[in-house]
């Protein structure tokens, strides 16, 4: 009979272990400070800031051949290809600009309609000499990859989009109405009450 007496004890003691090194960890979690790393751009790539409709977009230009466009996601930057542009870059002209009030491009007033982005980054494919591209969105960079496809459909030779429904097709109302993703349609004068003197 000791046998089954140190069997509940036993589980007992590591499931106290077992907490407390679940305890430590979490609180170790939180204690280290949280860092991002951001891989510099193989350097073959060359970054400037060139002119669009009021203002200027950061934009990095790698390699040769056949040309792909790579638009981020809201709260990012073009820094998130750095992984597949490594690759790309190796045999793919490879284009990847700050949208727009992000990363390094300027932060104008106006000019955040997806329209009017796309505009922007016709011109950046006009002075980089570059008329037809593979194109890869993620987040909101696929609007803004749509409203480039809608407008200038011989630009676009292919499009894979990532990560977010488009605005006006399919599922989209329903998005917009989900209370699960509130944060989606959040925006405008709320926004900047929230943080005013601050």
């Amino acid at each position: 009979m000791p046998h089954s007496r140190q069997q509940p004890f036993l589980g007992v003691v590591l499931s106290a272990s077992l907490s407390a090194l679940a305890m430590a960890a979490t609180s170790l979690a939180f204690a280290l400070p949280a860092a991002a790393e951001v891989k510099a751009f193989p350097a073959s790539f060359h970054a400037q800031q060139m002119p669009v409709s009021g203002g200027t977009q950061y934009v990095r230009v790698g390699g040769g051949g056949p040309a792909v466009l790579l638009l981020h996601g809201f709260g990012d930057t073009g820094d998130m290809w750095e992984p597949l542009a490594e690759i790309l870059v190796k045999d793919h002209t490879v284009i990847i600009p700050d949208l727009r009030g992000m990363g390094l491009s300027s932060h104008p007033e106006s000019g955040y309609g997806k329209v009017a982005q796309a505009r922007d980054i016709a011109a950046i494919l006009d002075q980089l000499r570059v008329q037809k591209v593979d194109l890869v969105t993620h987040d909101i960079g696929n609007m803004v990859g749509y409203a480039l496809a809608a407008q200038f459909p011989d630009r676009v030779s292919k499009w894979v989009a990532m990560d977010a429904p488009l605005p006006g097709l399919g599922t989209w109302y329903a998005q917009l109405t989900n209370p699960k993703v509130w944060h989606f349609n959040f925006r405008g004068p709320d926004v900047e009450r929230l943080v005013a003197g601050r």
